[in-house]
């Protein structure tokens, strides 16, 4: 996730805020002082100065941390370097402010001494240090943002795979084919009906609940896909196979309904015959973290090629801040690989 700070609406509001602050606390009480030529133009210039140079810096120094350090792992790194820069700064805009204003006297006076070099010093820090912390709360306020606006894109993006996973599995050829299956197994596998049943009920319920969560657990993932494929082996007991190494899945997590998506596709664009099986393999490596999902080509030439599914597959993958997946197409072969994530205990 890539932010970064914009601070023009704010910049005027913050030169505001900050001079008058200033103003207030340190430049307000030069009017007890005895009487001293034009204090009003010197106040107000030594305001807009002091104000610049302590605001400037700060501004560029934060931009460039935040475009170098910008995730949150690297907030420590992030502030301990602006530190090391402008903590030295402050003291030497302190040093700069008293050597100048004692060497034009601008207050009657000479204050080239070490307490008041340590006065100016502490205020510079001070102002300093706000706006470090003006500027930490855009980032964060930007990231919260940007964070919020991503939720609701996948949780837009859930709903739509939900309806389309759903208006998929529902549309009248797959109702017919499947009724008919179901209509089969009960004129002579009673049994095999009722698992049928039971197994075509959990793939609907798996369906409604999933897209509740934007990551699942392999293991849970791979129950479904197998019952998924249950029901597409009965319809082609001989024109189908499921090749699967999915071993120490329990820990690792996945966006939901990856796997489905690609068994659909392979189904969806495949001729399925006794002589020309479709084998599916789904394999995961748990030392890369990685699972392939792979078929065999045999392409049907009258299915309409929408790319719907891989393309919700990609952008849910790019929304959760996950590795983009690799699609590898030959001749013989179609894959698909992406990416799993260890599930935080």
């Amino acid at each position: 996730m890539k932010v970064m700070i914009s601070d023009k609406k704010v910049r005027p509001y913050a030169y505001l805020v900050f001079g008058i602050m200033f103003y207030l606390f340190f430049m307000l009480d030069m009017f007890f002082w005895p009487s001293i030529p034009n204090l009003l133009i010197k106040t107000v210039v030594a305001t807009v100065l002091f104000t610049f140079l302590v605001w400037e810096p700060v501004r560029l120094v934060a931009l460039w941390a935040y475009r170098r350090w910008q995730g949150v792992q690297d907030s420590l790194k992030r502030r301990c370097v602006m530190a090391a820069i402008l903590v030295p700064y402050a003291f030497l805009l302190g040093f700069s402010r008293i050597f100048v204003e004692s060497a034009l006297l601008v207050w009657g006076i000479d204050i080239f001494i070490i307490p008041v070099f340590l006065t100016f010093s502490g205020i510079s820090l001070l102002f300093i240090s706000l706006g470090i912390v003006f500027y930490e709360v855009v980032f964060y306020m930007e990231r919260w943002q940007s964070t919020q606006q991503e939720t609701n894109e996948l949780r837009k993006l859930n709903l739509h795979m939900q309806f389309d996973s759903l208006k998929v599995q529902i549309q009248p050829h797959f109702l017919f084919n499947t009724m008919n299956t179901l209509i089969g197994l009960i004129e002579r596998d009673r049994d095999g009906a009722i698992r049928f049943t039971e197994e075509l009920s959990y793939v609907y319920r798996y369906l409604l609940e999933a897209n509740q969560s934007n990551l699942i657990n392999l293991e849970e993932e791979m129950k479904f896909a197998r019952i998924y494929f249950s029901l597409l082996k009965t319809r082609y007991p001989e024109g189908i196979f499921l090749d699967e190494k999915v071993e120490d899945a329990g820990q690792y997590e996945l966006p939901p309904l990856s796997l489905q998506i690609l068994i659909e596709n392979a189904v969806k664009h495949n001729v399925i015959t006794r002589a020309n099986p479709l084998r599916v393999s789904i394999h995961f490596d748990a030392a890369l973290q990685r699972v392939v999902v792979s078929n065999n080509c045999q392409p049907k030439f009258y299915v309409l090629k929408s790319g719907y599914g891989l393309l919700h597959l990609k952008k849910k993958f790019e929304l959760l801040s996950l590795p983009e997946i690799v699609i590898d197409l030959n001749q013989d072969y179609f894959s698909v690989s992406f990416s799993v994530i260890k599930a935080i205990i």
